[in-house]
């Protein structure tokens, strides 16, 4: 073949042609031809893409890192480690739907000085020495348990103050021990129905505890009757160390919520962040939106629509005469009857709260000030139920929503 007589930058440009045309080129002897043809008899050895595989040749060595022997060993934690299992009659028929592959509820130990351990399948509650809830006696603890109780709506079937027992009635809870609720059954958890029984008590060392026990679980057939479910022991510690779970929970609530509601809630005319005329509520934010879910479902209002993401309260309001108002001991809203949007918003320690109309304009200063001696009365004496009351505060409302 005759070989062309080019330039320098000629050939360049032929380099750079032919390599972007090898780009598209699947036949490597095409592309060793157009190289061939470009660079006379130059070595092609390392523009070639085939030929040279010494990599394969490659071997691992050695790993040359070593640890001094005057080094101690690194810390291994076993923590995780699969413990020894004896195989049974029972655990060979866990299989299939059989199977039980949730989680053991693990207890909670926090920085109350509260601690719950599991003992045969059962739950112990200790209070430490060093617990903020105060409880140092067993009438302390008695106490505390039934508050507890109430503030969750836990139905108690039988008490015995004699006897510092308390037996709950028979209702539904999720599979980790918590009463079934509206998130429960959102999320499709399993639905079990459960009596528990809690005993008050002290250890020999004189700790003062709760001492959980799950009496009986059920579940519902298609047919809607009770099935009797039998548990293994990791199920059962699952379910009492989660229901002493809740009774923990339920006492660290009670405890915030007295911590930061004040005696008197004090409401004042103020400006929230738009400068719009706004009533200020010296309450956290979540207090005051509860409160106001009740304030407006007993005052005239209908709630039609709310959001706790969004944080606002669609209602209507049917206006009701002067003496109705002075009848229940409050003055008069002065508004008339209309579509009403209250909208929550935090300021500080304060919480805000701005209405607006129903083409979602703010109500005018006016408006606004013929409507505070009213509600603000309403929300100052609906913040000493909520706060007497508890969780059970607003499960009068459930059936409205």
């Amino acid at each position: 073949m005759t070989h062309l007589k080019i330039n320098p930058l000629s050939k360049a440009l032929l380099v750079s042609v032919f390599g972007g045309s090898a780009l598209m080129l699947s036949a490597c002897n095409t592309v060793s031809d157009a190289w061939n043809f470009v660079t006379d008899d130059s070595d092609d050895s390392l523009r070639t893409p085939t030929g040279y595989y010494e990599h394969t040749d490659a071997q691992e060595l050695q790993d040359p890192l070593a640890v001094p022997g005057d080094l101690n060993q690194p810390f291994t934690d076993r923590t995780l480690d699969v413990p020894p299992v004896v195989v049974s009659d029972q655990s060979r028929t866990m299989v299939g739907e059989r199977m039980d592959v949730r989680p053991p509820v693990v207890s909670q130990v926090n920085e109350m000085g509260v601690e719950i351990m599991n003992q045969n399948g059962d739950a112990v509650v200790w209070f430490l020495p060093y617990n903020s809830f105060n409880v140092r006696t067993v009438d302390e603890a008695w106490r505390m348990l039934n508050a507890t109780l109430d503030y969750l709506k836990v139905p108690v079937a039988e008490s015995n103050p004699n006897g510092y027992a308390i037996a709950t009635q028979a209702a539904d809870y999720n599979s980790s021990g918590e009463l079934y609720d509206d998130i429960s059954y959102n999320m499709d958890a399993l639905r079990y129905r459960q009596v528990y029984k809690v005993n008050v008590g002290t250890s020999p060392q004189g700790q003062v505890g709760f001492y959980v026990t799950l009496i009986s679980s059920t579940t519902a057939t298609a047919d809607g009757d009770d099935l009797a479910v039998s548990l293994n022991p990791r199920q059962k510690q699952s379910f009492s160390v989660g229901f002493a779970n809740s009774l923990i929970r339920g006492l660290e609530l009670q405890q915030r919520q007295e911590e930061v509601i004040p005696d008197n809630v004090n409401v004042f005319l103020g400006r929230d962040n738009n400068n719009q005329d706004a009533l200020l509520v010296r309450a956290p934010y979540q207090s005051t939106w509860n409160v106001m879910r009740g304030v407006l479902s007993q005052y005239g209002f209908t709630v039609d629509e709310y959001s706790v993401s969004r944080s606002y309260i669609d209602t209507y309001y049917a206006e009701e005469d002067a003496d109705y108002y002075r009848a229940l001991g409050l003055e008069p809203f002065n508004i008339e009857s209309a579509d009403y949007i209250f909208r929550l918003a935090v300021s500080g320690e304060q919480t805000v709260i701005t209405i607006y109309d129903s083409d979602d304009r703010p109500l005018s200063s006016q408006r606004v000030a013929a409507l505070y001696p009213g509600l603000s009365q309403a929300i100052a004496r609906e913040f000493a139920i909520y706060k007497r009351e508890g969780a059970n505060y607003l499960a009068k409302f459930e059936e409205e929503d």
